[in-house]
């Protein structure tokens, strides 16, 4: 097992240099926004009555935040489409996007060529691809990653379409407290930071060998996911997320009798001083709960005043858990050969 604290060994354990692009975040972000200012969209765009966003993966998780953060801003409805085809309300008055970071991804493909047929107004993101070349003015950004490792680009860049449209106010305020938010944060969290200071190699250490749950609302739901896509994809280790109010629903029947998971299980609370008051007393007596029945549980706080600056932090902090967590299983955080493998049987049929 890695020694978290052998820098070195961090390193050699990242050959593609995840952790640099997790540390880039916060530039991410601010390069996206210098970009989409200056890219064209047509006028008339703004007339959409709905807008669809095509996207899997880490190309799609910019799309599940966007829709979360501006919900009680934007007037018109934004649905995340991860399938081949379209719902049937998608025609001449949708604003489609597609979010691919490779332009190939194929499920994505077809939905835009859906849309295309249906005479949809079209933009696309990418830095490549098929998909640029389909386009007729596709909005392209070069950054050289894996797709979940260019978040910035994909989250940021839809959030400046929706505001060059009007469809949301300028958000610009909000995305440099959470840059500088971020930079702070990711001092604090780096390889070179001692686990003795750094909560991100603490949790990951807590998580060795262990099956994270994460628990969040609102704002933060589409952040639960992304930590759980994280620690799958990063950390090559079985994660899963779910959502309050709604796991009351039905879930907490299981807390009384956890069986394995009592061994096995940690939940992970993302909380936060903007959710609804109820939400936020929901949590407490969630806590309270699994203390009652002796499920481990962590919980962290997000930081940062805005809706996207906490989004962002959080992520933030997510992300350089996965890393250690790669480090701590000895895997390359980098690395998909079971995604790679997927696709090439799926070229095959």
């Amino acid at each position: 097992m890695i020694d978290l604290d052998d820098v070195g060994a961090l390193r050699r354990n990242d050959p593609q240099g995840m952790g640099e692009r997790i540390a880039e975040l916060p530039w991410q972000c601010r390069q996206a926004w210098e970009i989409i200012e200056s890219q064209p969209i047509p006028a008339d765009y703004a007339q959409a009555d709905s807008v669809v966003i095509l996207g899997m993966g880490g190309s799609a998780i910019g799309g599940d935040l966007v829709r979360t953060l501006v919900r009680d801003l934007c007037p018109v409805p934004i649905f995340i489409n991860r399938r081949y085809d379209l719902p049937r309300f998608v025609g001449q008055d949708t604003l489609v996007i597609a979010s691919s970071y490779s332009g190939n991804t194929e499920e994505t493909l077809a939905a835009f060529r859906e849309a295309s047929r249906r005479g949809a107004k079209l933009l696309a993101l990418t830095t490549d691809g098929e998909l640029a070349q389909m386009a007729k003015n596709p909005l392209t950004f070069s950054y050289v990653a894996q797709p979940r490792a260019a978040l910035g680009f994909s989250l940021v860049m839809l959030l400046g379409i929706l505001t060059r449209l009007g469809f949301v106010p300028d958000p610009a305020p909000d995305l440099e407290e959470a840059i500088e938010v971020m930079k702070e944060l990711g001092s604090k969290l780096r390889e070179e930071v001692p686990t003795s200071q750094n909560a991100a190699k603490r949790l990951a250490l807590l998580l060795r060998g262990k099956l994270p749950v994460i628990y969040a609302a609102q704002h933060l739901a589409p952040v639960a996911r992304r930590w759980k896509t994280q620690f799958n994809e990063n950390g090559k280790c079985f994660a899963f997320f779910e959502v309050l109010p709604e796991l009351h629903h039905n879930t907490v029947e299981a807390f009384p009798y956890p069986g394995e998971l009592a061994e096995k299980g940690v939940i992970l609370l993302l909380t936060s001083r903007l959710y609804h008051p109820r939400n936020i007393l929901r949590f407490q007596v969630t806590e309270e709960m699994l203390d009652r029945y002796g499920i481990a549980h962590w919980s962290t706080e997000a930081e940062g005043r805005s809706l996207l600056s906490q989004a962002l932090s959080t992520i933030h902090f997510g992300d350089y858990v996965s890393l250690f967590l790669a480090a701590l299983r000895g895997v390359n955080p980098s690395s998909v050969e079971t995604i790679a493998y997927l696709k090439k049987r799926l070229a095959q049929a």
